[in-house]
């Protein structure tokens, strides 16, 4: 299954987050920016937390699965992730940012994901 984002950060409108849940196993990625500004991209992955009482319950956290990149317009980034199982869960939440700093050129985005 492909996924596919694009959107537009101008003015007061410095981040876009997108929230999906995809199958653990390797992903390829493009991310394009446009319009003369300063696109940066993160992903980050939802670990579950574990059911316990009291002190031996683990709660789910996110954490970066790809780092910050910054892409200057009219680039284009490629990478690829690799989305885990946990434990009985064969599907991941995946949160992926986009923003540019406060006071900086707008930029589009394009991004496109799909299976490796």
């Amino acid at each position: 299954m492909s996924t596919t984002f694009t959107g537009s950060l101008e003015r007061t409108d410095t981040k876009d987050v997108h929230e999906v849940s995809r199958l653990a196993r390797k992903y390829s990625y493009d991310v394009t920016a446009s319009g003369g500004g300063t696109l940066r991209f993160k992903v980050e992955i939802y670990d579950p937390g574990q059911i316990g009482i009291g002190a031996d319950e683990v709660k789910g956290k996110w954490r970066t699965l790809v780092d910050r990149d910054k892409i200057d317009s009219g680039h284009k980034c490629s990478g690829t992730l690799n989305v885990e199982s946990a434990g009985d869960f064969d599907s991941r939440a995946l949160k992926f940012i986009f923003s540019r700093g406060i006071g900086t050129k707008g930029v589009g985005y394009e991004f496109f994901m799909q299976p490796a």
